[in-house]
């Protein structure tokens, strides 16, 4: 057991997630750690979020913004008031999951006994084809040479018998992070707004740094993928999603031929994935994509 229980800050970044929040809200309130805070930094929702929230759960802080600064900027904003009040640990949650009770013990306990600077949980599907056991997120690879990132066995049943294992990267949908990460290598970083690649960019910068990430099995969330995006796949998402790669493959290497054509084959197979879902937004997904290649590479990028 943990003998000096550190100081843990919930960051929930919440735009227009009322229909969310209690379930998120409700699980959180019942962990079995006792030393946490849970703060919401409100991205300027129009839909009584903060009210439901106020009226609903007292108990928690309020950050409201006057509008949408997208995930860096919102989560910024939050862990900078946690590192202000003392925090010893941030984790970053998402408004559109539930957690198992004991899943911010499990990540404390891993996180000081194997001294790690990131740890996070292993995170299932929500509801996929009528079961809620089928993996999201179990550890995260990134191969920047060869323009490669994704999550560890994602879409397959889960496994019982799982280590703590180091990774590549956790997902920011529930990072736990420790304050000295945040010293060393600062904020999430803000070139990625509104969202995408900042978790896997934080993590590259924390392991250059020498901080130890660590997936936990025996910590469980489940993720309703895609709630607060507007669905699975969209001309929209697919913008932001292969800018924010490039930038990331520049960041922390070399854009090439090689990592490049990487990129492209993704993109070929998420407009696939678009065409199934949205005939009519797939027509915008092609010239979404090549805007954001072009994008991509102009963008200044600071190593």
């Amino acid at each position: 057991m943990i003998s000096a229980k550190p100081r843990v800050f919930v960051i929930i970044l919440n735009w227009n997630g009322k229909n969310y929040l209690d379930d998120c809200l409700f699980t959180i309130s019942n962990q079995t750690y006792p030393n946490y805070k849970v703060v919401i930094v409100d991205n300027g929702s129009t839909d009584d979020s903060v009210e439901f929230v106020k009226k609903n759960y007292p108990h928690v802080t309020i950050i409201e913004l006057d509008r949408n600064y997208g995930f860096s900027k919102g989560n910024n904003i939050g862990i900078e008031y946690a590192l202000k009040k003392g925090a010893d640990y941030v984790l970053l949650l998402n408004n559109d999951t539930v957690v198992k009770e004991n899943f911010l013990e499990e990540l404390v306990l891993v996180a000081e006994n194997n001294n790690a600077g990131i740890c996070g949980p292993k995170i299932f599907f929500w509801n996929l084809n009528g079961r809620n056991d089928i993996i999201w997120f179990a550890g995260g690879y990134a191969n920047v040479d060869k323009g490669k990132f994704y999550h560890y066995r994602i879409g397959k049943p889960d496994i019982k018998k799982e280590e703590i294992s180091e990774v590549d990267f956790i997902s920011g949908c529930c990072m736990l992070i420790k304050k000295d990460v945040f010293k060393k290598i600062g904020l999430l970083d803000e070139v990625y707004s509104p969202v995408y690649c900042e978790d896997i960019d934080f993590c590259l910068r924390a392991k250059k740094a020498g901080f130890k990430i660590l997936y936990n099995p025996k910590a469980v969330v489940w993720h309703k993928v895609s709630a607060t995006s507007k669905g699975a796949f969209s001309s929209r998402k697919a913008y932001f999603k292969y800018r924010n790669t490039i930038i990331l493959i520049r960041k922390h290497g070399r854009l090439t031929l090689r990592n490049l054509m990487k990129v492209l084959i993704d993109a070929v197979l998420y407009s696939h994935g678009s065409f199934k879902t949205d005939k009519r937004d797939f027509l915008h997904t092609p010239f979404k994509i090549l805007k954001a290649l072009i994008d991509g590479v102009r963008c200044k990028v600071v190593k």
